[in-house]
């Protein structure tokens, strides 16, 4: 978009739209293109995009000159005048009904801002185009300059409605390229609520993002609390520095590599699974250590047999007293042995004794 703005004004009276044509451009930087009609205005609409739509509301009013267009010249009225009869939103009254162009506009653009421009004499149907979500209203018998008010609520209503869509713009940007990153992303806002979460990022954390957007990162996460995650994100937080990890969460049984990007409005998560050398090494360790124990038990007991048996059957029973003991504590080791290959620590946990 330019610097000008674009505006569809709709209006059954050939001088009003002639005088809205010359005065608005004056007051602001807007080009007018005006309609007589509803169907004409959601025709234009289908065809092209506008900044904003004006509709002036003349139901119950005077077909007598108004403040509004009392300048305009006797040529231009002459000349208009002359379509007067065939181009009105009503056929029968020659009155343009705004309610009905409202009605109309908001079944095919939810967004564009509309201003209802009512003449001095026409009944107020202020509260019902607030029901149909008009954007503003103004009373063209209650202001000093009403063409010029009207030309300023359009410039600013269409300045609010660029500003929107620029942001819709760069949102959708956002989220394209979000869904192109393969690692996991989701981003938090200030309160640690989840505002965004790529489809990379549900299927590593095991969740549906339309089950998180809006909540807590520790609610649905309760057991990163008090883990390096919880430690590593607050401290980005704080101090409004980048930080760079990698951490294993048990209740996923997967280990991380994580970068998170802290920012006023919140923290931008990147992640990834990594494998765990030292979890796999314990794992296999941990196996290891299962076959070798099980045949050492095996042969432990069976040594113990026949050590008891030759116990009772031996008049010597020191020495074979000695000899169970070592046993014994044979036995004690390779439980020991087992029980330190299961317990190994979780990485980026402190140890505990």
């Amino acid at each position: 978009m330019g610097d000008t703005i674009d505006v569809l004004f709709v209006s059954a009276r050939p001088r009003m739209c002639a005088a809205v044509e010359r005065e608005l451009q004056t007051h602001e930087p807007l080009t007018v293109t005006t309609v007589r009609t509803a169907a004409a205005a959601i025709d234009a609409l289908s065809e092209r995009a506008v900044d904003c739509i004006a509709v002036e509301h003349t139901v119950g009013a005077s077909t007598d000159a108004h403040p509004a267009i009392d300048a305009t010249d006797d040529a231009d009225a002459t000349d208009d005048a002359e379509d007067t009869d065939t181009l009105v939103t009503s056929d029968t009254t020659g009155e343009t009904d705004a309610l009905q162009v409202l009605r109309l506009v908001r079944d095919t653009d939810p967004a564009v801002p509309v201003v209802v421009y009512e003449a001095a004499d026409a009944s107020s149907v202020a509260s019902e185009a607030i029901s149909l979500d008009v954007t503003e209203y103004v009373r063209e018998g209650e202001v000093e300059d009403p063409l010029g008010a009207l030309a300023r609520v359009c410039r600013d209503v269409s300045a609010s409605y660029r500003a929107e869509q620029d942001v819709a713009m760069l949102n959708d940007l956002a989220r394209n390229v979000y869904e192109r990153i393969t690692d996991g992303f989701f981003a938090l806002d200030r309160d640690w609520q989840f505002t965004y979460v790529n489809d990379t990022a549900e299927e590593i954390l095991e969740v549906d993002a339309d089950d998180v957007l809006g909540k807590n990162l520790w609610d649905v996460f309760p057991g990163a609390v008090g883990t390096e995650f919880y430690t590593e994100y607050h401290r980005a937080m704080a101090a409004q520095e980048p930080v760079t990890f990698r951490d294993r969460y048990p209740p996923l049984e997967k280990t991380f590599e994580v970068r998170a990007f802290p920012s006023e409005d919140g923290l931008s998560v990147h992640f990834r699974t990594v494998v765990d050398e030292d979890a796999e090494h314990s794992d296999h360790l941990l196996e290891l250590t299962n076959v070798l124990s099980a045949d050492l038990l095996d042969s432990i007991e069976a040594l113990r047999s026949d050590l008891e048996a030759a116990h009772d059957a031996s008049d010597d029973a020191e020495e074979i007293e000695a000899a169970l003991d070592a046993v014994d504590r044979m036995q004690s080791l390779v439980n020991y042995s087992i029980r330190l290959a299961s317990e190994r620590p979780t990485p980026g946990k402190p140890q505990t004794d």
